[in-house]
């Protein structure tokens, strides 16, 4: 059926033999890792050179037998078709192998095996008397089954000194099985003959064009290094054209292609080859779709082994044409028959479409001029492409509808509001979507059902959710969930895809109502269901999210975990500056900020920032503003805080619905009126008033440290607050109570402790500071117990503040181990600073010293805290110690912390710390205590 690609010109009569190889190139380039493997194979019997035409098989096999004949004969002997005559090979070959010089000696007796006389091409040629290398070239001619058998018997049991070297554009009709699994076949095809970057480079500067590295590199990924294409570009008219709008097949290419391989093959195969060209990849099925002939597959297997510039993509069913041989096969069909182009198109959409590639559908109906199957096909498949990689390209085929047919119909208005969402104009899609609806009057009720759907669920993620109302958002994903499982499967191409967003959409707004523990179920189940639906963007999403309740639960290692692979998806499918990602990226902010690292959280504040880009939905647009309010707490700047917080939800719209996001807000603006030293404020706001839903584990932190803020036990707040009003709080001592972090996880710990019933119980203890202590006490206990680590954290730590001012050291240094304790898993550092006062400091000491003697648990947040670094692992004998480090030796028994030492010995606190180290270091400790044991063995003590 399929004829070698070859010269369509007839030949003379009576050729003359071509017996010498063929004159090489005016201006031959020497490829030396080719020519490495010639020589490497002619150690072998055999060499295959094969590949299609113009890939420089012949050229090479020239260049390198030039070099070659210096040291021994090199015969050759191009193949014609008078060659299936067993007699005329036979002759030719003895004649190449004498112009070679390679005669043997006279009357050289057979080898056993050797074929018989007169049956094989070259009979009783053993005994040569040098390596002699045999090249045929051309060697497709060659079909007779009874020289092709003779050939084949040669190559297994060749004469001695005789090496084969085979050239063919189609697989070789000789058998090489044998030699390929005996070691001696070198084979040598396309993908080794495609010219390299550097190989090109010096093709065109032999021709005299010097181009840019980069424009060489494009025209070799455009020819995919054929030698052929990038030859003939240099003699095209449109040679000169940038690469973008030059057309890869025209003018010379286009006419070498045609006449060497299309116009070379029968009518059948021309006409498969024009109908098959349209898609950019093409398999059995959809060959026989376009063609209307069966056995595709095994056609175009047979057109990849003769090497008509097809080939197999991977080990699967789809096979691509090389880009300049399709580009000149579409052009040839546009030219001869242009009214087929758009049938074929359209015959490629429908086979598409039922296969369930939607976009290659969309794409093919598009090119085809069908605007209302186009926007069928994006009804019922265009919200999966839209969350997926491919979102570009779809919006680059949405732009191509005219304006003038949105108006025509349902579907095209759908079309024209999923534009308007991809291009940044959310404004324009409800009313988009309101005309859709009123394009559905008097449609099939069925599909009316199916249309209307689709628009709910466009609705609902790109209006509702956008705005941010989240009782809406978690109303209509459940209506249309319930719809989705009454709906048939054939009616909702879409059914799996419209589930994982659905679920996605009603665990974001249980989120942002409160409503955690159903919120953390739905996005486990968008996760999920994204994944089995193919749409890895909702997946995205649904970590993103999971991974901030889940810092809102007070787990901030887990958070992270989530955080991560949520990104890490993100980078995989290229959409790291998608909006579905930024929750992931404030998750990690606020874990950052908790941890203690300013610049990363900073940092990952910025890509949020970047992923919700110039016009973000309103519940991302407030989060943005409570991180950053975050960091400038931590910063000591709560008057910026503050003010950042106020104009937060009325920047985000009348719209915004989110009881959740409410109660952040007020938290964040009580730990700015802490800073600021406005306790009462914070009071006020969480006492007073009609009883209302549980406070959260950090609400009750911030009520429990305004209690003692009132009540006298935290009076550095007063100081700090001063300090912070005086210089818009700039440093370290004007930090607010707790962080973001931390908000729901001990919900099951609360009981039934309300708004409400805080202020009664205030009202009616005895002694005002007595009251406000035991209320606060009450709030820290059930902090403590309950699951929120990081809210215990803070609980902990107010509890040894707590203890230490009312004289009681034994439980400060318990209470501030337990912190220790809770903090060290999740590397949590911040709650100490915001906390940082000068008993904290103190206890911090303290603890170091005392569990010295009980192991390094805690030396790094302990360290952290005090300034105090341990040196570890310094050798002893390092110099004797100084005057002044012997005086700090002698308070180091003592329980006086860094900061008393300093005061007793009047010299700075930085300076006894120095003098601290520089004496762990010269004797070779790493501990107080190991210090004190080690100078009173020594006698310094």
């Amino acid at each position: 059926m399929l004829e070698p690609a070859r010269n369509a010109h007839p030949e003379p009569m009576s050729p003359p033999v071509r017996t010498a190889g063929p004159r090489p190139p005016r201006a031959p380039l020497w490829r030396p890792r080719l020519a490495e493997s010639l020589d490497t194979g002619v150690r072998r019997a055999v060499t295959v050179i094969r590949a299609g035409p113009g890939w420089g098989k012949t050229a090479l096999a020239a260049s390198w037998a030039g070099r070659r004949a210096a040291t021994g004969p090199v015969a050759w002997l191009t193949c014609e078709q008078r060659h299936n005559e067993p007699a005329v090979l036979r002759s030719d070959l003895t004649l190449a192998l004498r112009t070679a010089g390679a005669d043997r000696p006279p009357a050289a007796a057979p080898r056993p095996g050797d074929a018989p006389a007169g049956r094989g091409p070259l009979t009783g040629l053993a005994g040569l008397p040098a390596v002699t290398v045999l090249i045929l070239d051309d060697l497709q001619e060659l079909t007779d089954p009874g020289v092709l058998a003779g050939l084949t018997e040669l190559l297994e049991k060749p004469p001695e000194n005789l090496r084969f070297v085979l050239i063919s554009r189609a697989g070789p009709g000789v058998a090489l099985h044998r030699l390929r699994a005996a070691g001696e076949l070198t084979e040598i095809g396309a993908e080794d003959l495609a010219f390299r970057v550097d190989e090109a480079a010096q093709l065109l500067a032999a021709a005299g064009r010097q181009l840019p590295a980069a424009e060489v590199a494009d025209r070799v990924r455009r020819a995919e290094g054929w030698a052929a294409g990038l030859r003939l570009e240099l003699t095209d008219p449109a040679a000169g054209l940038p690469l973008e709008l030059a057309d890869p097949a025209a003018g010379a290419v286009e006419d070498y292609l045609v006449a060497e391989v299309l116009d070379a093959q029968q009518p059948a195969v021309r006409d498969f080859l024009l109908r098959t060209c349209v898609p950019d990849r093409i398999c059995g099925e959809l060959a026989e779709a376009l063609t209307g002939r069966p056995f595709g597959e095994r056609t175009l297997e047979q057109l990849a082994h003769a090497n008509l510039f097809l080939e197999r993509i991977g080990t699967g069913r789809w096979f691509r044409y090389h880009p300049m041989f399709r580009s000149a096969l579409r052009h040839r069909l546009a030219v001869t028959e242009p009214e087929r182009v758009p049938q074929l198109h359209l015959l490629a959409a429908q086979w598409h479409a039922t296969s369930g590639s939607g976009l290659a559908a969309i794409n093919h109906a598009a090119a085809g001029g069908d605007w209302a199957f186009v926007a069928r096909l994006v009804v019922d498949r265009g919200l999966r492409i839209a969350t997926s990689g491919d979102r570009v390209e779809l919006l680059a085929l949405l732009r191509r509808i005219p304006a003038d047919r949105c108006g025509e119909s349902a579907e095209l208005a759908f079309c024209a509001a999923l534009r308007a969402h991809a291009e940044g104009g959310a404004a324009a899609v409800p009313s988009h979507i309101a005309r859709a609806r009123k394009l559905l009057t008097g449609r099939d009720p069925g599909y009316r059902e199916v249309i209307g759907l689709a628009l709910d669920v466009l609705e609902c993620g790109v209006v509702i959710r956008a705005r941010g109302d989240m009782p809406g958002l978690v109303a209509v994903a459940a209506r249309i969930l319930d719809d989705l499982a009454t709906l048939r499967w054939e009616l909702v191409p879409a059914r799996l895809q419209y589930r994982a967003l659905m679920l996605g959409h009603k665990g974001a707004g249980l989120l942002w109502t409160g409503d955690l523990d159903h919120a953390e179920r739905f996005l486990w189940a968008a996760a999920s269901a994204a994944r089995a639906a193919g749409v890895p963007l909702v997946e995205v999403s649904a970590l993103a999210n999971l991974s901030l309740l889940v810092f809102l639960q007070g787990a901030p290692g887990t958070a992270a975990e989530h955080a991560t692979a949520a990104i890490d998806l993100a980078r995989r499918i290229d959409a790291e500056t998608r909006p579905a990602v930024a929750p992931g990226y404030l998750t990690r902010a606020l874990i950052e900020a908790e941890r203690g690292h300013e610049a990363a959280a900073h940092e990952s504040l910025r890509c949020a920032q970047h992923a919700v880009g110039d016009d973000p939905e309103a519940v991302p647009a407030v989060m943005l503003s409570l991180v950053r309010a975050r960091l400038l707490l931590d910063h000591g700047e709560p008057l910026a805080a503050r003010s950042l917080l106020h104009r937060a939800p009325a920047e985000a719209g009348p719209h915004l619905a989110a009881p959740l996001l409410d109660r952040l807000l007020a938290l964040g603006t009580a730990e700015a009126d802490l800073a600021l030293g406005e306790p009462a404020a914070v009071v006020a706001r969480y006492t007073r008033g009609p009883a209302g839903p549980a406070l959260l584990p950090a609400e009750q932190i911030c009520l429990a440290r305004a209690h003692l803020a009132g009540g006298g036990l935290a009076g550095g707040d007063r100081a700090r607050a001063d300090h912070a009003r005086g210089d818009h709080a700039r440093g370290d001592h004007a930090r607010g109570n707790l962080g973001v972090g931390g908000l729901a996880g001990g919900d099951r710990a609360r009981g039934d402790l309300g708004v409400g019933g805080l202020a009664r119980g205030d009202r009616a203890g005895g002694d005002l500071a007595g009251g406000a202590e035991a209320a606060a006490e009450q709030l820290l206990a059930r902090v403590r117990e309950g699951s929120d680590r990081s809210a215990a954290v803070s609980a902990w730590i107010l509890t040894a503040l707590a203890a230490d001012a009312r004289g009681h050291g034994t439980r400060a240094g318990e209470a501030l181990s337990r912190a220790l304790d809770l903090a060290e898993p999740d590397l949590l550092r911040q709650p100490f600073r915001r906390f940082a006062s000068p008993r904290l400091l103190v206890l911090a000491e303290r603890q170091q010293w005392l569990g010295e003697a009980r192991g390094p648990a805690h030396d790094g947040l302990l360290a952290e805290i005090t300034g105090e670094l341990p040196v570890i692992g310094a050798p002893a004998g390092a110099g004797p110690l100084s005057e002044r480090e012997l005086e700090v030796l002698r308070y180091l028994p003592t329980v006086l912390t860094a900061a008393e030492i300093a005061e007793n010995l009047g010299i700075s606190v930085n300076t006894v710390k120095a003098h601290m180290r520089s004496i762990y270091r010269k004797l070779g400790v790493g501990r107080r205590r190991e210090a004190i044991m080690l100078s009173r063995q020594l006698g310094l003590l």
